[in-house]
């Protein structure tokens, strides 16, 4: 009996049932394999396979097909392993929950209910919105209005009172979760220190442990008459999540809006820039593009988490280091988990000629940032 005409190959076996659409590849975690050299040698390798093809007799097809299919099966196992090990992947989580003003036990049930989420489809590190457990409470500051108006006064005593001390009860709380789910988190909340009010983001690993606290820098008049104060500085944390070790940084919302703070992250060597926010602003396309051009200029990851609707827009997202949304929300209470690939970061970071980033910047020429008070 003469041969099927239409041969059964390794190479078309391996198209029908792994090759990816868009020349990518469909595993959960090796979404930007494309230019490593991993992905060169697989498709050398498929590419002789391509050329030598196993022609199989129609009689003898489905005799053999399943052998292959366990061959098949046998190398993907092989090369997803090679992949997993190659790639310096974080699993990230975006808790882009609803809250309610003042209503901290609403506020901290959605966030932990969201996070478990998270966790459960393999987040390694979440990432809450700005002040989540009290709800960004601030004051309404009309123009020429007095920051000593009584109506002003009694709002920013009420913000002072529903803020927490750190440590204290919103902290164990979100401690007492990441050492049961054994992950990341960053939290935003209002702080009491020593009777002055902060706004802070908390950075907690997996022992329940809090690492660092960054405290919101750059703060509009509204801010101000609400009795928040100035952080004083962008601390970058080396830390290992999942087995992946990464330089992370955080700076708030507004903090976006001023190249400083991203460039001074950038400086501390931070690979992932968490911006915990609260505002409707930054899901107009214009402050969506500021977002990535901070990206781009500091060849980093951004991860941005906004509050869900009615609380707020949404679009929470992240953005990778060539200035591109990688992934994102729409506007409803939800959780994006999405894959952050430091691989080709670093091996950007480490190009012979950046055009972005730190090292064709020239300091010497900056002399107003150096006089600056």
């Amino acid at each position: 009996m003469g041969r099927n005409s239409s041969s059964f190959g390794l190479w078309d076996s391996w198209k029908a049932y792994n090759w990816p659409r868009a020349g990518r590849w469909k595993h959960p975690g090796t979404e930007k394999w494309e230019g490593s050299l991993f992905a060169d040698a697989v498709r050398g390798i498929l590419s002789v396979g391509r050329e030598i093809k196993m022609e199989i007799r129609a009689e003898e097809d489905y005799m053999y097909r399943p052998f292959i299919l366990a061959a098949l099966l046998l190398v993907v196992t092989v090369i997803n392993s090679t992949a997993a090990k190659a790639d310096e992947t974080i699993r990230v989580g975006l808790i882009q929950m609803n809250a309610r003003l003042y209503d901290k036990q609403y506020n901290l049930s959605r966030a932990e209910d969201l996070i478990r989420q998270a966790a459960v489809r393999g987040a390694k590190i979440v990432c809450t919105p700005e002040a989540a457990v009290q709800g960004y409470a601030r004051v309404d500051l009309p123009p020429n209005t007095s920051v000593d108006a009584p109506p002003i006064v009694a709002e920013r005593a009420k913000i002072l009172a529903a803020a927490e001390t750190i440590p204290g009860p919103a902290t164990n709380r979100f401690a007492a979760l990441a050492r049961e789910l054994g992950i990341w988190i960053i939290f935003g909340m209002d702080e009491n220190r020593g009777g002055k009010l902060f706004n802070t983001a908390v950075l907690m690993n997996p022992q329940g442990q809090i690492v660092g606290t960054y405290s919101k820098v750059h703060l509009q008049n509204w801010m101000l008459a609400s009795g928040v104060n100035h952080g004083d500085g962008f601390p970058v944390w080396e830390v290992e999540i999942g087995g992946v070790k990464a330089k992370i940084g955080i700076e708030i919302c507004y903090d976006i809006q001023h190249p400083e703070s991203t460039r001074e992250l950038a400086l501390g060597g931070a690979e992932i820039v968490f911006n915990p926010y609260c505002t409707d602003d930054f899901s107009r396309p214009l402050l969506v593009h500021l977002y990535q051009t901070r990206a781009l200029e500091n060849d980093l990851f951004i991860v941005r988490v906004n509050y869900g609707a009615p609380r707020n827009t949404g679009t929470s997202s992240t953005l990778d280091f060539e200035g591109s949304t990688q992934d994102e929300l729409d506007n409803v209470e939800a959780v994006l988990v999405s894959n952050l690939n430091l691989t080709p970061l670093r091996k950007a970071r480490a190009d012979w000629n950046p055009v972005y980033g730190l090292p064709n910047r020239y300091p010497p020429a900056y002399k107003r940032l150096q006089t600056e008070r």
